[in-house]
């Protein structure tokens, strides 16, 4: 494969009104590439009034896909893979922006025949311009960043599963090990307290281990997208309950993959190890600092509401 414009099918995943503004910012950030993509795909998720309006908005260039699938932000990613045309698929959430250069900094490890997926940095853009001093940054794949990685990374770059907001993929790929699990991702419809919190990068990224046991699966933080976390994110109640979600789909995620043959959680047993040894001593050495006292509890906070989500999903899913 040559690293060319002909290669990339970028899909963005939208479902609300209320993020048009986000969808006109996450689109003009992809066509202002300077790696320029193939394609530009928008899957909306059962909104027709919301794909109307796109319609009506986005450049001809755009193609526009409706999901009558299984609603989700799975399935919706399901609907732009099956109409992209492109090598390379990639993904950016319809709430971030991507760096001019996200894409010439993504793309290129496919130039490496065993690559299968690449993931890139997602930072947070607060609404208030920083965290709440509360806020531990481990713990940022609740808002769709990054920084966790630095704790389950490989010396070789290597992690166990890409993140939804900045990823890319073979669309080879899908053809061989399937399409996005629908049974996990996000949904905002239904008992949303129930709702999966993801998982399905992590499931899919394990599926591709087992059918190519030599893929590799990298990270590249100089691949830049710029993630917003509106103000409803930043509060205690949105963080408890997503870790409590979490816990529940990790137990979910962990019968789906124990099919495989693999431990599924491995990476989030590195990760509460290494979370608990280094990041935790870290702040308790400085604990005259009242940010770092606060992010103590709130990581014994958050690690006791995922093992309650754990424990409960384990027998919701026996």
């Amino acid at each position: 494969m040559t690293n060319n414009d002909e290669n990339v099918s970028v899909i963005i995943c939208v479902y609300t009104m209320e993020r048009l503004e986000d969808i006109h910012e996450a689109v003009d950030s992809v066509l202002a590439q300077t790696l320029k993509p193939h394609e530009v795909i928008v899957a909306v998720d059962h909104n027709e009034e919301l794909l109307d309006r796109l319609k009506s908005e986005l450049p001809p260039r755009v193609k526009l896909v409706l999901s009558n699938g299984a609603p989700g932000l799975s399935d919706t990613r399901n609907a732009g893979i099956s109409s992209s045309t492109g090598e390379i698929v990639a993904f950016i959430d319809d709430d971030a922006m991507a760096v001019e250069t996200w894409l010439e900094n993504l793309i290129p490890s496919f130039e490496d025949s065993k690559v299968m997926a690449v993931g890139g940095q997602a930072i947070p853009l607060w609404s208030k311009g920083k965290p709440p001093f509360w806020f531990p940054e481990e713990f940022d794949f609740i808002i769709g960043c990054t920084a966790h990685k630095k704790l389950i990374l490989q010396e070789n770059s290597e992690v166990r599963n890409v993140t939804g907001s900045n990823m890319a993929f073979r669309k080879e790929i899908f053809q061989k090990v399937g399409f996005w699990e629908t049974k996990l991702g996000r949904c905002e419809l239904g008992r949303v307290r129930f709702n999966p919190t993801g998982g399905e990068e992590a499931e899919l990224c394990l599926r591709i281990k087992t059918a190519i046991p030599d893929g590799v699966i990298l990270f590249r933080p100089e691949s830049v997208v710029h993630h917003k976390v509106i103000p409803e994110r930043a509060t205690l109640k949105y963080v408890f309950n997503f870790c409590f979600r979490e816990g529940i789909t990790r137990a979910m995620m962990r019968k789906l993959v124990s099919r495989y043959g693999q431990n599924p959680l491995a990476a989030e047993n590195l990760f509460l190890r290494r979370l608990l040894s280094t990041s935790l001593l870290q702040r308790l050495r400085n604990f005259y600092k009242p940010s770092n006292l606060a992010q103590v509890a709130m990581i014994m906070a958050n690690l006791f509401l995922m093992g309650t989500g754990y424990l409960l999903g384990r027998w919701r899913y026996r």
